[in-house]
């Protein structure tokens, strides 16, 4: 894997894909455990088992164990899940982003949270502050890029 590949935005093939689901791939790679807690923790499984295409950031393992002490286990709460919600959807994007030869670049995506994400890789490649530590990761309705930090929302 190189840091200086692009991304471009696609649509899937309209090939049959006998791939898993983006819950299902998640689950899968065996380094998502705190992101499919979280998931369960919200309405958000639905919308990552259904039609999409979707571009998940998501943040691994290791990158769970960065947030400070208890911050996880306050998140999966019930009366947390309005913003566990809003985090999750912040590392979401509809269409496939994935990784590709130098070209139309968006440098900018829109989350489905609502806040804008910002690609580079003027330091390796980057979605915001987080570096894209596995790449294209695909799956029948979408693409996975694991990331090393939890993205925040700016609200908190």
């Amino acid at each position: 894997m190189t840091d200086d590949a692009n991304f471009s935005a696609s649509t899937p093939s309209s090939k049959a894909d006998q791939r898993d689901n983006l819950l299902d791939t998640a689950h899968r790679t065996g380094h998502f455990k705190h992101l499919m807690a979280a998931i369960r923790a919200t309405d958000l499984g639905d919308l990552l088992d259904g039609v999409g295409p979707y571009t998940v950031f998501a943040p691994n393992d290791t990158a769970f164990g960065k947030l400070a002490r208890n911050v996880l286990s306050d998140l999966l709460r019930p009366e947390s899940k309005a913003r566990l919600t809003s985090i999750l959807l912040l590392h979401v994007v509809s269409g496939h982003v994935r990784s590709a030869v130098p070209g139309d670049q968006p440098s900018t995506l829109s989350s489905l949270q609502g806040e804008s994400l910002n690609m580079n890789t003027a330091q390796g490649l980057r979605v915001n502050k987080a570096r894209i530590v596995e790449r294209d990761i695909q799956a029948s309705n979408g693409v996975i890029h694991a990331i090393d930090t939890v993205l925040m929302p700016v609200d908190g």
